[in-house]
């Protein structure tokens, strides 16, 4: 009996899993065939790259400075700027000069144009046809050159108000007496502001504008006011001294010699109270000439202390560079280990690359050049300190021909600059014994020479055998304007 009993249970448990499984495969749904996808649709493009044509290639320019208004806004209501494209020079084939000009503003760039340039990257414009399904790709002008415009606002003429020598007054007067409004220095501002600014700086400006204060509007204000200047009460006694003396005629003639010496002069202080401190070769040389200058001279000075045998003034001239007499006397007298002797080292390496500037100008009082970078290069001296020369003492060639011309007063400025050099790096106290081997470098005699120290605020003194002592000594004086001799 239990023999039977365990073959029926068998059964009864296979019968359970064959329906187990009938069930489970009765759930499981008919698989549906499976639909390819289809296939993507693709075209095929010829490509043309066309070569260079000086004729057709597109001109590709930037706007460093921002992109002007007429041209984001055309509701603005002022016209877009027009351009114009030319050869740098009739003769030549090569390089292009971008220029335009539109209400308010110039804009210009230039190429070179060189045969061979180590470019990696060239702009090219790429032009798609769908009829002709092709892409032409077309490089831009002068090789792929992108055009950055520099930006210049144009020139307007101050005003002067009744011959007070306030500009900027708002209120000039015509011929028959009428005082009439122009445009006064806030109304600039906002112009320039409307046409380069930001948004947020137009949004402040409009702030600025609603939140101003009509002073007739408030009750009682302007009479009061009024009063209180005409019987300065509740004005303190430095504000009373600075009226009358702001109110006191100056004499037309010292503005005139003031404002022409200041042109010729480099930076100094009047009110100084040291002769080290009337004459300032960082502000000479400008903030970044002066940091590029300071990173060369440090990192010499630095392998010279790390090397005892190097010689750090070699390092900075060269061996068969530009080496003035002068200035290798100068730097073989500094001891590198005193204190303040990296400034005074300092002084004398600008000098040198200035005066490596004056010798290549003083040849033919020009340096030719397709753009400020190539005349640069042609000096072979830092790019941040070239940029600063030429901005001191040089124009830039109007007509054709380009580059740079030095006129007659900027070599006089050019003198000037390298002589208060010469005595900044000699010592704090702005005495040398004999500055004639270096009006010798520059090729300036001692009668030059002598007016251009003496116009400088330094007393010269002749020692009999052709030298001069020079020092600087303080309150600063100049000596008086000197007459022209009649004819």
């Amino acid at each position: 009996n239990t023999n039977t009993q365990k073959q029926k249970r068998k059964t009864t448990k296979k019968m359970v899993s064959k329906s187990a499984k009938k069930r489970k495969a009765d759930k499981v749904p008919s698989s549906s065939p499976t639909k390819k996808p289809s296939p993507k649709k693709s075209r095929s493009i010829r490509v043309e790259v066309s070569p260079n044509n000086a004729e057709y290639d597109p001109v590709v320019v930037s706007f460093p400075r921002g992109v002007p208004n007429s041209i984001l806004d055309n509701k603005s209501g002022t016209n877009p700027p027009r351009f114009t494209s030319s050869t740098l020079k009739a003769s030549a084939s090569r390089g292009r000069r971008i220029t335009g000009e539109d209400e308010k503003c110039t804009y210009s760039a230039s190429a070179a144009g060189r045969g061979h340039d180590g470019r990696l990257t060239k702009m090219y414009v790429c032009v798609y046809d769908k009829k002709e399904k092709t892409l032409k790709v077309v490089p831009s002008a002068e090789k792929g050159t992108v055009f950055a415009l520099e930006q210049a606002v144009k020139e307007y003429t101050p005003n002067v108000a009744n011959g007070s020598m306030l500009v900027g007054s708002g209120r000039t007067e015509d011929e028959e007496g009428n005082t009439k409004v122009t445009m006064t220095a806030g109304d600039q501002i906002q112009m320039l502001v409307e046409s380069f600014g930001s948004k947020k700086k137009q949004k402040v400006m409009a702030s600025r504008e609603a939140n101003k204060v009509n002073i007739h509007s408030v009750v009682g204000a302007g009479d009061v006011m009024m009063k209180s200047v005409t019987k300065q009460e509740g004005i303190s006694q430095d504000n009373k001294k600075a009226m009358e003396e702001g109110s006191t005629v100056l004499n037309p003639n010292d503005v005139a010699y003031e404002a022409a010496r200041k042109k010729m002069l480099p930076p100094y202080d009047i009110n100084a109270d040291k002769p080290c401190k009337v004459y300032n070769a960082q502000s000479i040389a400008g903030t970044i000439a002066w940091e590029k200058t300071s990173r060369i001279v440090e990192k010499v000075l630095a392998k010279s202390a790390e090397d005892v045998e190097s010689d750090w003034v070699t390092a900075l001239l060269g061996q068969k560079g530009f080496r003035p007499p002068s200035i290798s006397t100068l730097l073989n007298s500094i001891d590198p280990t005193e204190k303040g002797s990296a400034y005074r080292i300092k002084v004398a390496f600008f000098l040198v690359l200035a005066l490596k500037f004056h010798s290549k100008i003083q040849r033919k009082g020009i340096i030719e050049g397709a753009s400020l970078d190539d005349c640069i290069s042609s000096l072979f001296i830092p790019h941040e300190v070239g940029a600063r020369l030429f901005e001191l003492f040089t124009s830039e060639m109007d007509g054709k021909e380009a580059g740079y011309i030095v006129s007659k007063q900027q070599k006089s400025k050019m003198s000037s600059y390298i002589l208060v050099l010469y005595m900044i790096a000699s010592g704090r106290e702005m005495k040398v014994p004999n500055i004639s081997q270096l009006c010798k470098d520059i090729k300036l005699d001692a009668k030059d020479s002598n007016i251009v120290l003496r116009e400088a605020g330094f007393a010269v003194k002749k020692d009999g055998k052709g030298g001069m002592g020079v020092s600087l000594s303080v309150p600063l004086t100049f000596p008086p304007p000197r007459r022209a001799k009649r004819s």
